[in-house]
């Protein structure tokens, strides 16, 4: 008989104690005081990424001397986020030098322990390019080369550049077209041998080496800009042609002062003696045969009339010339007419190649070839031009 209400008692005294444990009902709580509540909730965990990054790369190498010059582009793609990230791109050997190293947005390129790293702690893509020097160690005439991966990076193929005139590879390699070659990668490493090239059948024969290349400006750029109170700028680009330092002489034209001398985009400081300049002109990177110098020289020519003559001139260089062009932008208020000189005057093949440069006033085009130990010279008169008034 005492079984029932024993039960029920029990039931009721377990509903009591959860009803205390999880209290219900609502309850208001300040919005400052509920955003603190809020953010201090506990996020749902987030998965890690499969792998922390993945890297796509090319390498383009070209041989000198002694040494395997490496240009590397790589594509990076950064995964973690909120975490320092070290991706291991190349192996640097006691005889492998960085060259350039690029300044990258969010990240770093560096040396860490012995490897070519980026460094980051945001993910995101990182895109750069960087130079290596791979030194071939000893002194004989063979030579070889080695660059070795990073643990983050897939081993790629090398296009590598050789000149056959100059260099024998060790071994047969594929080619890609002209002195283009591929190096595959062996057990994670870039493997290159070459030597000295030997023109010689006998023992009794001489090694042949080619000749020094003669220094020369392939092609020169020149244009004119004045204000119409006379003000001009002339700038006179020069693509040069040669394979080792060289000196280059240039004579400025009468009346100019210089503002700037750039070699290989680099400014250079000169001295100017008695209106000549004397510099030291060399290839733009190691091994290759060109380089670019750029002059940049100022002049008054005095207030424009409404009619006159203006006598022109660049500088005068060493080194001959195979082909110049020039561009005048003078006030549009004139119209201008060749008298003399010994650039001829052209037209422009289209009018958007005449209006490319951005530059304002009427553009007139000259021309001349093979200019050899010579200033470069022309004369222009100029009237008022009347096409467009009423009064003929």
């Amino acid at each position: 008989m005492w079984t029932v209400p024993l039960i029920v008692g029990l039931l009721l005294t377990t509903a009591e104690a959860a009803a205390a444990a999880s209290p219900s009902g609502t309850a208001t709580v300040p919005l400052e005081e509920l955003i603190p509540l809020y953010a201090q909730r506990e996020a749902p965990p987030t998965t890690p990424p499969p792998t922390e990054a993945l890297v796509k790369s090319q390498l383009k190498g070209r041989l000198t001397a002694d040494a395997l010059f490496v240009e590397g582009h790589f594509d990076v793609e950064v995964l973690a986020d909120g975490r320092w990230t070290q991706v291991r791109l190349l192996q640097l050997d006691a005889d492998t030098f960085p060259g350039t190293l690029p300044a990258v947005e969010g990240a770093t390129v560096g040396v860490i322990d012995g490897h070519l790293c980026l460094l980051t702690r945001k993910a995101g893509r990182y895109v750069f390019d960087v130079g290596l020097h791979v030194r071939s160690p000893g002194a004989g005439p063979e030579r070889r080369a080695q660059l070795r991966f990073g643990a983050h990076v897939s081993p790629v193929p090398l296009s590598l550049e050789a000149d056959t005139s100059v260099f024998t590879l060790a071994e047969p390699l594929p080619t890609l077209g002209g002195e283009a070659f591929a190096v595959y990668p062996q057990q994670g490493a870039l493997r290159v041998g070459w030597r000295a090239a030997l023109a010689q059948t006998s023992p009794q024969q001489k090694q042949q080496v080619r000749p020094p290349l003669e220094p020369r400006i392939t092609e020169a750029n020149a244009s004119w800009v004045s204000t119409l109170e006379g003000r001009a700028t002339l700038r006179v680009s020069y693509a040069l042609s040669l394979d080792r330092e060289q000196p280059l002489d240039l004579v400025l034209p009468e009346g100019h002062r210089l503002e700037r001398v750039t070699l290989n985009a680099i400014p250079i400081p000169v001295m100017s003696e008695e209106g000549s300049l004397t510099l030291k002109a060399a290839p733009a990177r190691l091994g290759e045969t060109t380089g670019t110098l750029e002059v940049v020289l100022s002049r008054e020519l005095g207030v424009f009339h409404l009619s006159g003559r203006l006598h022109l001139a660049l500088p005068r260089v060493s080194w001959p010339v195979a082909e110049l062009r020039a561009r005048a932008h003078f006030p549009a208020v004139f119209n201008y007419r060749r008298e003399g000189g010994s650039l001829e005057q052209y037209e422009s093949a289209s009018v958007s190649e005449a209006g490319a440069s951005g530059l304002p006033g009427k553009a007139l085009h000259f021309r001349q070839y093979l200019v050899a130990a010579s200033a470069p010279t022309l004369e222009l008169g100029y009237s008022v031009d009347i096409s467009g008034s009423y009064f003929r």
